[in-house]
């Protein structure tokens, strides 16, 4: 039997000694759509992703994820993962290494050819193949999270996740980021993402989770998320614009 859901969150509650990060999460997500994870800053939203990766163990409640155990699942495959955006100061590694990273699982005493083959298609897939042999600190913010989008995507993950990916880019890196999105969406790849740009939610997620210690609001539609939410997430109040564009 199937399972209908990739991820599924029952409960959840995380915290930080007597601190409660999130408490009592509810949602599901479905195969081949695209979700996004807004809300106020503090509001727990690295915490509910790096507790759906495995990168945080303590917690309650339950995770599945294709129907499986969380645990259970990360033994065997990987979601694919994208932390907020790295420095790679002056830091010599290149790029065909960092997508490699990837592959850590599988490795034994060394990469093998056929590990060096899906690094390239990975570097292909986010259009950067011409840069393999370049040192990651020589990149742009923009290319070098097209990398760590292909090292995420280099273990044919299920389930992608990113962490406020744009972070620091500028406009011209943000629209190749966005269409990178779309193609993942369209390929049909379940992509759950944070975000502030409440911009980028409006016009491609099927979906929107808005969290603030808990489940605020799981909308269909930015313009379903209330005015409050706005206020809390920016300090002020704001008008969503909403921009129509064809998912």
């Amino acid at each position: 039997m199937k399972c209908e859901y990739c991820l599924e969150v029952k409960d959840l509650t995380v915290r930080y000694g007597e601190i409660t990060a999130l408490k009592n999460v509810n949602f599901s997500l479905e195969k081949g759509k695209f979700y996004t994870i807004v809300g106020p800053n503090g509001g727990g939203k690295s915490t509910l992703v790096k507790t759906i990766v495995g990168i945080i163990d303590d917690y309650d409640g339950q995770i599945r994820i294709f129907g499986r155990e969380r645990d259970e699942y990360l033994q065997e495959k990987m979601v694919g993962y994208v932390p907020q955006i790295a420095s790679f100061t002056k830091f010599p590694i290149k790029v065909i290494d960092v997508v490699l990273m990837g592959l850590f699982r599988e490795r034994r005493f060394r990469y093998s050819r056929e590990h060096y083959k899906r690094a390239i298609k990975a570097l292909e897939r986010v259009g950067m193949a011409d840069f393999s042999g370049r040192l990651i600190h020589e990149l742009s913010g923009g290319q070098r999270q097209r990398i760590l989008i292909a090292r995420a995507l280099v273990s044919d993950p299920e389930l992608l996740i990113m962490d406020e990916p744009t972070v620091g880019l500028d406009s011209a890196s943000q629209a190749q980021f966005y269409e990178l999105v779309k193609g993942l969406k369209e390929s049909g790849m379940t992509v759950l993402m944070v975000t502030h740009d409440v911009g980028f939610v409006s016009e491609y997620s099927d979906a929107i989770l808005c969290i603030n210690k808990t489940l605020v609001v799981h909308a269909s539609d930015v313009s379903e998320l209330p005015q409050s939410f706005f206020a809390k997430l920016y300090g002020y109040g704001v008008k969503a614009a909403v921009h129509g564009h064809e998912r």
